[in-house]
């Protein structure tokens, strides 16, 4: 059994991660309505991304400065307020105001993705997959209750649609504040005997071969995943006459699809390794680019998304354990930073490319513009996987 490190996180993560659920859900169908030009549509979905990749390394020196805790509690209040900034610029009309709501939003969720850290931090090294598969679990409860919340709110102030949705955002938000409270700043890897060995320089840190490896596959996953997830409810809704609610649906299975493995994805990183698992992830990548191409129904949509979303996971999870086996303990605030600046920032590049290459092109388009970088990220997991010997790469309990 976990400790209490571990659960609080999984809850706090349950409210956290409904914020950019419903940003990913609404950010472009809300955008289509206010921006001056359709091309602009998912400018919103994009700077949320782009919030999170700019704040990757101040919100790793500011946790440094003032702890986990009180770091994550401040990222909370940040979403409480992006929320109400954001209903209120539906309510006036302002197109600038919601790409600043969600550019904040975006702020949020770069704090947000340190908890898998914190939760690898709370335990024993070798069950740090474990750790953070249990943690990503909250993600499940999200992927119902943030979309779920922003449908039922949709109308709740009449004519003025969504503005209800992200007040609710910012009620959800509050969740996490209470969640935090359980959580104390706590790290297990070294012995209280131990000294702690000096921090490296940055440069020999991120020349390792699995470092390079870790970030890869996180930044293909988190990228590809970006792509294709910020287009989705574009294509649906606005191209394809799909209602919101059968849009919603596929954002909720792609959501559950990106949780819902992790019941045993940490289980199968320790068993098979990393090198496997990240293989596997691609796989199933791939597969969902090959469903897109098939046809434009609501089953291939689902299928893909929720092939994505597995990918996704895997390649996540993998990269996060393999990242926290190359550094030492004085040397994870910087290592954590600059892979989630990278990860992240070929996010925010895929989300803010996304809409105006689907307004340019298509949706299909979008599919065939992901699979160089995985066949890429294929070859080179492959190589790894020759020259790493199996010992190095299997966790065991």
């Amino acid at each position: 059994m976990f400790n209490r490190n571990v659960i609080a996180l999984t809850v706090a993560l349950s409210f956290a991660m409904t914020a950019p659920a419903i940003t990913v859900l609404l950010g472009g169908v809300v955008g289509s309505l206010l921006a001056p030009d359709p091309k602009w549509a998912t400018l919103p979905v994009a700077l949320m991304v782009i919030g999170g990749a700019t704040t990757s390394f101040p919100a790793a020196h500011l946790m440094r400065l003032i702890g986990r805790k009180f770091g994550f509690i401040l990222a909370a209040f940040i979403g409480i307020a992006a929320g109400l900034l954001a209903a209120y610029a539906i309510h006036r009309g302002v197109f600038s105001l919601f790409c600043m709501a969600s550019l904040l939003i975006g702020v949020q969720t770069a704090f947000v993705q340190q908890y898998r850290f914190a939760a690898a931090e709370s335990v024993s090294l070798n069950k740090a997959s474990n750790a953070i598969s249990f943690m990503m679990l909250g993600g499940i409860v999200a992927a119902y209750l943030g979309p779920e919340v922003a449908t039922l709110l949709t109308q709740q102030f009449g004519e003025q649609l969504y503005v209800g949705s992200f007040i609710g955002l910012s009620l959800l938000m509050s969740g996490t504040v209470a969640a935090l409270f359980f959580y104390q700043n706590t790290t297990f890897h070294c012995s209280p005997n131990e000294k702690p060995a000096p921090a490296r320089k940055a440069r020999q840190i991120i020349t390792q071969p699995l470092f390079i490896t870790a970030i890869s596959a996180s930044a293909a996953g988190v990228a590809v995943m970006g792509f294709i997830m910020t287009v989705t409810p574009l294509s649906m809704h606005l191209h394809n006459g799909f209602s919101v609610e059968d849009t919603a649906s596929v954002i909720q299975s792609h959501i559950v699809a990106m949780y819902l493995p992790s019941l045993v994805s940490g289980h199968l990183v320790a068993r098979f390794g990393y090198y496997n698992m990240m293989i596997a992830g691609t796989f199933a990548m791939l597969s969902c680019i090959s469903i897109a191409l098939w046809d434009v129904s609501f089953l291939h949509y689902w299928g893909a998304l929720v092939l994505l979303g597995i990918g996704w996971n895997f390649l996540f999870i993998s990269g996060t354990t393999a990242l926290a086996h190359t550094h030492r303990d004085s040397e994870k605030y910087t290592a954590q930073a600059i892979n989630d600046g990278t990860v992240f920032g070929f996010q925010a590049l895929a989300a803010l490319s996304a809409g105006a290459i689907l307004h340019a092109f298509d949706w299909q388009t979008i599919q065939w513009l992901c699979v160089p970088p995985l066949l890429i990220l294929l070859l080179w997991l492959v190589y790894q996987k020759q020259v790493t010997p199996l010992s190095s790469e299997v966790l065991v309990d």
